[in-house]
């Protein structure tokens, strides 16, 4: 009986010593601690507050990312949004005054600057348009020719019944051109409703709430203690300027104004309004690169955290590969000679002794 304990005992050792070798294996191979629990008793809790910090962390690090990535793609649709309005702008400046040959061109070419920058505004990132503000469900901007589903009128529409048989003299001019900031403006006055510029031409978050507040627009929450609004809407003064101005010349053929006044009065209105959402456009690009200049020295600050976390955790849950490496040396060896013990006393019987 007494060899048949001791065997048993050899083996309860020789099992102990098989899960203690495969634990110091594990944390030779991974350089951290099997058990952290067992292995930090009080100071457990500290891991598990560095864990979670860490974890925090790391989630602004992707959302920022992410962030970041919009940020520099909403960047460059400003940008090319601007050259687009400066190329037409380019050539219209020649015929404010007076038509020039370049005269029977402003039409046309106002027509197809509308549609670069109907694609251009309407841009998506991950399937989510960049300038519709919080309403996001659908392009913030109505094709030139596209009529809207739930007015029935498309911007065309509400330009040629506000212009109506053309422009007479520089007074009917001037009432025109009025009428048309008020449409882009939305203004209350803008009867009926369906001919403001938020109603038929623009599908995102109106510059207003129901109770007249300014409505809510597009933040990011990049730090515990930091929430950035960023975001940038195709309703904003820079795009309804220029997209007024656009749509006077796109809607009418410049060089059918008789009236000279009249001519310099609807051509110069148009031009500066183009002029004007240019010059916002470049606004909005500097406001931009503040911001997206924040969340990159936020996300420095916090990759820098992420490696100060890192180091906190392995100071913790790490191990020494040197300490590691002896203690596996010597389980190794202990379960060898606890193998060769077990193997000579299962030889053993009564008969090795008569």
């Amino acid at each position: 009986m007494s060899t048949l304990d001791t065997l048993v005992t050899q083996r309860r050792v020789a099992a102990d010593l098989t899960q203690r070798l495969s634990a110091a294996a594990t944390e030779a191979s991974t350089g951290m601690k099997t058990d952290v629990f067992r292995a930090l008793g009080l100071r457990a809790s500290e891991a598990l507050a560095l864990r979670a910090g860490m974890a925090r962390n790391e989630t602004f690090i992707a959302s920022n990312e992410m962030l970041s990535n919009r940020m520099d793609l909403t960047a460059l649709t400003l940008r090319q949004t601007r050259e687009t309005a400066q190329d037409f702008l380019n050539l219209a400046i020649s015929n404010v005054s007076e038509p020039t040959q370049t005269a029977v061109e402003l039409q046309r070419a106002a027509q197809m600057a509308l549609d670069r920058l109907t694609g251009q505004i309407n841009t998506t990132f991950r399937g989510v348009p960049l300038f519709a503000g919080t309403d996001s469900a659908q392009p913030p901007l109505q094709h030139w020719d596209a009529a809207h589903p739930v007015t029935g009128l498309s911007p065309r529409d509400v330009l040629v019944n506000t212009i109506g048989a053309g422009i007479g003299d520089a007074g009917d001019a001037a009432t025109k051109a009025a009428r048309i900031a008020d449409i882009f403006a939305s203004a209350a006055t803008v009867l009926p409703e369906e001919e403001r510029f938020e109603s038929t031409f623009f599908n995102g978050t109106p510059r207003l709430a129901a109770d007249g507040t300014a409505a809510p627009r597009v933040t990011a929450r990049i730090d515990e203690s930091m929430v950035l609004e960023h975001g940038v809407q195709a309703n904003d003064p820079a795009f309804t300027d220029l997209l007024r101005g656009l749509s006077m010349l796109a809607a009418t053929d410049a060089t059918n104004i008789a009236d000279p006044e009249a001519y310099r009065a609807w051509v110069g209105e148009a031009v500066n309004a183009v002029s004007a959402g240019v010059s916002g456009l470049i606004e909005a690009e500097s406001r931009l690169g503040s911001q997206q200049q924040t969340v990159a020295q936020t996300l420095e600050m916090q990759r820098d955290r992420h490696t100060l976390f890192n180091s906190q955790v392995m100071a913790l849950e790490g191990v020494d590969p040197y300490e590691a490496a002896t203690r596996l040396n010597q389980l190794q060896t202990q379960l060898e000679a606890t193998y060769a013990v077990t193997a000579r006393l299962s030889r053993l019987s009564f008969l090795n002794f008569m």
